[in-house]
């Protein structure tokens, strides 16, 4: 693996990124130690709060060409919710980008290659996030400071514990090798793990040695990942299970789609949903409920390129940018082909999930779509093509007010939410999973009442299948990072037979290669490590 020096104790301002407990003063590298940042439970505090903001802001001050990693040059571009949404998104029809960059436009058109500086931006970013957690596991294993704050140890801890468990979920969905390292790791040249061994460690952290030390499901500070943000990640490893190791049922003893069922159902009884589909992409969003675990985005203090502020910045033009209340940050960038828009007609009209209306129109502030040249795209560059997503707003859910700064945004990023973990008991449960179909029925009805205010659209038992669950999916999940992995574990992302404009860098679509359900192994990290393993075909 790529040796990564951690300047971890080096903490800027806009990394106080958490709230209450984790909204510490800086440190300032000119005068402070590593050895001093860890002499007090305050400085702890700011290195979990270093490992949160690491989601969003791409290095120590979140300028945009500064960097914690040197493998993708622009740093602003390099940061870990903004490469792994591409990396879910691009070669998806759900997303296309305009800005004429070679390494977006082959993750797009499905012909990404080793040397791509996103798929290597990425695989980085993962083991960066990795090694973060692993010097706050190992300095945090006693010492005066820890026996003396015994509880707070054990939370923190397991939060760290957390964020290296995702990072490590997040890594076997996108390059399915990777090798297990923790903070007693001591190999040189590390050896990747079989996607079953990698699999089963995932699960065994969660289940084992992350959960217990958490606090209850809907009981953390805000801000802060609880048991139930550990309760989605198990969901989405046993619901992917097949994919992720080769196997079905890869734990011993388990049948992942009864695992599936277990955990969403004590997500389910834990929290509330939210009646307001609109707040979970406004600005008050830390007031919605449904939110599992959100990402804490504040203007003046995480002041980044990622997470919220990228999906809004890059989905907007100036033509946009007061519709979504970021009216100085209007990048033009993504836009949708039309398979977004498509995924509603063949619903009743009055979605509101898929509110749209011409550019030339005085835009309303709960539109989602704008459609500005044409739903239809005969140049994926032209960013006025297809369809702009807005659906993502630096607004109150109600429309009545913008964020403070008219650049950066106030609007937290929702990694995992309620509606996921409803569908996903449906899905289990016409899997063959040990749920009712009268349960699953109500969760999904309750995501469509939601949709239409009403319950009037609901479906029957008869339309309860696999292909609706999937088209579902896609009309609540778009624009979030969802869809290459709902789109590999459904058997559509590489068929000829499930096509999209522009699937395979083609206007019409096309097939693509099996190999491409994983992105390769970096080339530079095999020539780096003699015990790295390509991925088949690449």
């Amino acid at each position: 693996m790529k040796k990564l020096i951690v300047y971890i104790f080096l903490l800027a301002g806009v990394l106080s990124a958490c709230e209450d407990d984790l909204n510490v003063k800086p440190i300032d590298p000119n005068l402070v130690f590593g050895e001093e940042v860890y002499s007090s439970l305050e400085g702890y505090k700011q290195v979990l709060a270093k490992i949160y903001g690491s989601y969003h802001v791409a290095g120590q001050y979140g300028d945009d060409n500064e960097s914690d990693l040197s493998t993708i040059s622009d740093g602003g571009m390099s940061a870990y919710l903004r490469n792994y949404w591409n990396l879910q998104e691009l070669p998806t029809g759900e997303c296309m980008n305009a800005w004429n960059d070679g390494g977006l436009v082959a993750i797009q058109n499905g012909v990404w290659s080793a040397d791509n500086q996103y798929v290597a931006g990425m695989f980085y970013r993962l083991y960066y996030m990795i090694s973060l957690t692993n010097e706050f596991l190992r300095e945090s294993a006693g010492g005066g400071v820890v026996e003396a704050n015994p509880d707070e140890f054990k939370q923190m801890r397991a939060e760290a514990k957390l964020v290296r468990a995702i990072a490590y979920y997040h890594g076997i969905d996108l390059y399915g090798k990777m090798a297990i390292i923790d903070e007693n790791s001591t190999e040189a040249y590390p050896t990747p793990a079989t996607r079953v061994e990698l699999f089963n460690w995932i699960v065994d952290q969660l289940e084992n040695e992350i959960i217990p030390a958490l606090p209850a499901a809907g009981n953390g500070e805000y801000g802060r990942m609880d048991a139930g943000t550990a309760y989605m990640v198990l969901a989405k490893m046993y619901i992917n299970a097949v994919n992720f190791s080769g196997v079905e049922n890869p734990v011993e003893g388990k049948t992942s789609y009864d695992e599936v069922i277990k955990y969403t159902e004590m997500v389910n009884a834990a929290y509330t949903f939210e009646p307001n589909y609109l707040k979970l992409f406004s600005i008050d969003n830390d007031e919605a409920e449904g939110i599992i675990f959100g990402l804490a985005i504040d203007a003046s203090k995480t002041q980044g390129f990622s997470a919220s502020q990228y999906i809004m910045s890059a989905g907007t033009n100036g033509a946009l940018g007061n519709h979504v209340g970021n009216p100085s940050s209007n990048w033009g960038g993504n836009h949708a082909t039309r398979s977004v828009y498509d995924k509603f007609q063949s619903r009743p009209a009055g979605d509101m999930r898929a509110k749209t209306q011409n550019i030339s129109e005085n835009l309303e502030y709960n539109t989602t779509m704008v459609i500005n040249a044409g739903l239809d795209m005969d140049n994926p560059l032209d960013f006025t093509q297809g369809v702009n997503v807005t659906k993502f707003k630096n607004r109150t859910s109600d429309g009545t007010s913008n964020g403070a700064d008219p650049y950066f945004v106030d609007t937290d990023y929702p990694m995992f939410r309620l509606a996921d973990s409803y569908l996903m008991y449906a899905e289990a449960v016409v899997r063959g999973g040990n749920g009712t179909r009268d349960k699953a029925l109500g969760y999904v009805n309750e995501v469509i009442e939601r949709a239409y205010g009403n319950a009037d659209n609901n479906i029957s038992d008869a339309d309860l299948t696999l292909d609706f669950l999937l088209e579902e999916r896609g009309r609540e999940f778009y624009w979030e990072g969802y869809r290459r992995q709902d789109l590999i574990r459904f058997g559509k992302f590489t068929t000829g037979d499930y096509l999209w404009p522009w699937k395979g860098g083609v206007i019409n679509g096309r097939s693509l290669g099996a190999h491409r359900t994983v992105y390769p192994v970096p080339s530079s990290e095999l020539a780096a490590n003699p015990n790295a393993v390509q991925n088949d075909n690449y």
